[in-house]
């Protein structure tokens, strides 16, 4: 039984450690090289034509503002194609697409009258797109002037299959959510950037991606999270996925973490659905990528697991009279606590500060994490979903 939980704990400890400490170190240490072109030299008129595609279901509240905001992105309107592909609404959502039609925008409505989910309207609308770069986004998501630039320009370089945007969060200070979001978001960004230099950048982020026309393939009508299985497909290949800091969406946080919490759970079911279509690219013969599809994902999606052997492996060791078994089973119960505080205060005017509102967020993340592990067991995520309102 001694051995058997400290087989837990080591393995609970290395894998967190692993994927929370040791995997960032790594970068610190071992930072890609980005060399830069001079300015005068990487900028010249853009000559190919972009279709940026939107699926979108009951959308009335934001359509209007995103193809407003499309059309204000300072690439050129001759090559900038808009597809608003209506996934089914039973709002105003196609109606109000229309009445932004005008001679010379080249915005197309696919006004698609049953509800099937985002990944089927994309298989579908992709086809119908013209442009030589997709350009996928979401209809709650501010493009700035020059993020399409941005990204058609990081598609130039050689053996580049796909290139993920950044996305800023609009984060309102004083609610321990949205800042606790803001501080995972911040690590999240910083290796999405060496792991983009590297052109190893796993997945992407549904408001802001783009890939050539001529790399699309459609994807199992079945996939649950459209944005990390498409990239992660092209690196598969050989493709690399590169990460555009300049190419930049804004997005408002959910105004409670219980807003954000079914969101989770379904990334949490995609992500073990995408775990084991993706198994190829954890062979280590794929080098770089394999050691990054490991260390930041996998580990990460294992980390409720992780979270689990710890907590037994203290308890069984507790048992037996340990007193630094105790010291850490009582650390847990802390922690735990304040999580489980700082999600309370969430819901009243109290402000619970930063840490506690951290200790929220990771551990309603790995619960989220864990739920959506249960619900891709059972098979009862399905494709199509609603989005979380903002």
């Amino acid at each position: 039984m001694e051995t058997f939980a400290n087989i837990l704990l080591a393995v609970g400890f290395l894998g967190i450690l692993h994927s929370y400490a040791v995997y960032p170190l790594f970068w610190m240490v071992f930072r890609p090289r980005t060399g830069k072109t001079p300015l005068a030299e990487t900028v010249s008129p853009p000559s190919k034509k972009v279709s940026v595609v939107i699926s979108a279901f009951n959308e009335e509240v934001h359509i209007e503002r995103r193809i407003l905001n499309l059309l204000e992105t300072d690439y050129p309107a001759e090559l900038l194609e808009i597809i608003i592909a209506s996934d089914g609404s039973t709002d105003d959502t196609a109606d109000m697409v229309r009445g932004q039609t005008a001679p010379g925008r080249q915005l197309r409505l696919l006004d698609y009258p049953n509800r099937r989910g985002k990944v089927n309207v994309l298989n579908e609308s992709c086809l119908e797109a013209t442009g030589d770069i997709l350009v996928f986004s979401d209809a709650n998501v501010d493009f700035h002037p020059s993020a399409i630039r941005e990204l058609v320009k990081a598609l130039e370089e050689p053996d580049v299959g796909c290139v993920c945007g950044r996305l800023r969060f609009r984060v309102k200070n004083g609610v321990a959510h949205e800042e606790s979001e803001g501080i995972y978001w911040a690590l999240e960004t910083w290796l999405k950037t060496h792991e983009g230099a590297a052109g190893s950048l796993l997945g992407a982020n549904g408001a802001i991606y783009a890939m050539p026309r001529k790399l699309w393939e459609a994807c199992p009508p079945d996939t649950i999270i459209d944005d990390f299985f498409i990239p992660m497909q092209l690196l598969i290949k050989g493709w690399k996925v590169v990460y555009a800091p300049d190419a930049v969406a804004e997005e408002d946080l959910p105004p409670q973490a219980a807003d954000e919490f079914g969101r989770r759970i379904r990334i949490g079911a995609g992500n073990f659905q995408a775990l084991m279509r993706c198994l190829p690219l954890l062979n280590p013969v794929r080098g770089l990528p394999a050691w990054v599809f490991f260390s930041h994902k996998v580990l990460r999606w294992l980390g409720p697991f992780f979270m689990i052997f710890i907590l037994i492996g203290s308890v069984l060791q507790a048992l037996k009279g340990e007193i630094w078994a105790v010291i850490l089973l009582a650390a847990q119960l802390v922690f735990y606590g304040a999580a489980l505080a700082g999600w309370q205060q969430q819901h009243s005017s109290r402000r619970g500060g930063r840490l506690m509102g951290a200790a929220t967020h990771f551990v309603s993340m790995n619960l989220a994490l864990l739920l959506g592990f249960y619900r891709w067991i059972k098979g009862s995520q399905q494709a199509a979903w609603n989005r979380t309102q903002r």
